[in-house]
Formats: structure tokens, C-alpha cells, sequence
């Protein structure tokens, strides 16, 4: 399955895969076409950016900028179900049609989706697989057939899957700013960082 869903990442389709929080809808972050295609089945406002996926810190830094004063809480929670909003280099490698400025980036912690990024390589585009505001699927028999339709390639197994979204933390000011508590809370990164 994962080299199935690694082929048609590289030939800028959709796919979807699980990860440790819920299922993905995912594509090549570095093709603007494959991430239109997620705004149009997503019915998502292109106001909303996406967030994106890597395998490591190394591949995290060569994208956004970490401040040495985050350095320890993103080393400390990553891999793991946690966003952090950061800002991006000026040699971004993203379409600037869809970043500008920041970006959420994660590195997750799921043997499905480290395989994928360890073949791919490349960052991806990933957001949850459901019609924007609605629930996100936390299994293969949630994920919408609308959006089902659009997919080249589906990893099913549900096993992993937390049914939890992400933590999602601002790291683009002076202080922390969580957007949204998920699986990791507030006071276990107060407990790390304050």
C-alpha cells in the first residue's frame, strides 16, 4: 500500500493515509495543483491554510525558521500529534500562492506516514479527510465519498488512530499562542517550556 500511495504523491495526486491523530488527506506540498484539488473537495475557503508534513527537525528547519528558545519543546514533542505554526525561510520551497508569511508544520509519529515521508522525501501537504467544519475521520469507513472519489491511493488501518486532532501552537511571536488543545495539552508543554 504505502508504495502505491508514494507513486501517486510523486505524480501530484490525492491521497489519504492515517496518522496518530486522524485520518490525512494528503499531496506533494511542492505542487499547487494538487493543493487546489484539496481546497475544491475539502470545501475549504482558500483563506484557511493548510498545514504540512515532514519526517524530521533537519527537514522542519530547512522550510520555517525555529528560534533557538523553541528549539528544546519541538525537539521534546516531536515526532507526535502537535503543529507548530512557524514562520517560513525567505528561500521558501512552498508555492507562495498558498504560503506566505507562516506555515503549521508537523512531524508525525505514525509507521504509515514516517514511511511515506522516509521514501518520498518531500514535504506534504495534510489536513484532516472531511468536508471543511465538519468531523474528521478517525476511520477508513469515515472518510467522506466525496472526497473518497478524488483519491488515487487510501491506506486503511485503523489501529493507531487517536480519533484526536493535533495541538496546534503559535511560534511565530514572543510568547506561546495554542490555537487548539488536542492531544497534548497546555499544561504538558507549560510543564517543558514555562
Amino acid at each position: 500500500m504505502i508504495p502505491r500511495i508514494v507513486n501517486a504523491i510523486r505524480n501530484n495526486l490525492l491521497v489519504c493515509f492515517p496518522t496518530e491523530t486522524i485520518y490525512a488527506l494528503a499531496c506533494n506540498a511542492l505542487d499547487s495543483r494538487a493543493i487546489k484539488k484539496i481546497y475544491q473537495v475539502k470545501k475549504r475557503s482558500r483563506n484557511k491554510p493548510l498545514s504540512i508534513f515532514v519526517n524530521d527537525i533537519s527537514s522542519l528547519a530547512r522550510i520555517a525558521k525555529l528560534e533557538e528558545k523553541y528549539t528544546s519543546l519541538v525537539n521534546h514533542f516531536s515526532p507526535g500529534p502537535i503543529t507548530y505554526i512557524l514562520p517560513l525561510k525567505n528561500n521558501n520551497i512552498l508555492p507562495n500562492e498558498f504560503f506566505k508569511g507562516s506555515v503549521g508544520i508537523r512531524i508525525p509519529d505514525h509507521p504509515i506516514v514516517i514511511s511515506i515521508l522516509n521514501e518520498l522525501k518531500t514535504p506534504l501537504v495534510a489536513t484532516s479527510v472531511n468536508i471543511s467544519g465538519e468531523q474528521g475521520a478517525y476511520k477508513a469507513s469515515g472518510i467522506p465519498k466525496s472526497i473518497k472519489q478524488h483519491l488515487s491511493a487510501v491506506a486503511e488501518d485503523d489501529k493507531l488512530v487517536s480519533g484526536i486532532e493535533s495541538t496546534i501552537i503559535d511560534l511565530t511571536q514572543d510568547k506561546i499562542e495554542v490555537i487548539r488543545e488536542g492531544m497534548i495539552s497546555l499544561q504538558m508543554i507549560s510543564e517543558i517550556y514555562f
